[in-house]
């Protein structure tokens, strides 16, 4: 029997022919015994890497680094350079959850009269 080890922050997956104390006593890394004669099963998929997730247009968790929230912004259409220049809460204000929906206040609607 195999073990695989999958940690909670990287996503790193890790598979061992034996438990491995070290890892066991770490809270980030969990084990799941893995039934080899299963081994036709397909591998797991890589992780998503972040900011290839970001330029193309998936917006990151409030979470995610500076670096993630550059590439989103970038593919926003936001100069590199002014993205860069930002603090990562500006870039999340700017490009936020609730971005889209200041774009219709910011055309003129917003004024309160009909």
């Amino acid at each position: 029997m195999m073990w695989r080890y999958r940690n909670a922050n990287t996503g790193q997956v890790a598979d061992l022919e034996q438990r491995d104390a070290c890892l066991d006593m770490l809270p980030n890394w969990s084990a799941t015994p893995i039934d080899t004669a299963a081994a036709e099963a397909p591998a797991l998929p890589p992780m998503a890497d972040p900011i290839t997730a970001a330029k193309a247009g998936v917006r990151p968790s409030e979470s995610a680094n500076k670096a993630v929230w550059v590439a989103y912004a970038t593919s926003r259409g936001m100069a590199e350079a002014d993205a860069k220049a930002l603090r990562k809460d500006a870039l999340i204000q700017e490009f936020g959850e609730n971005s889209d929906n200041n774009e219709d206040e910011e055309e003129g609607n917003g004024d309160g009269q009909d």
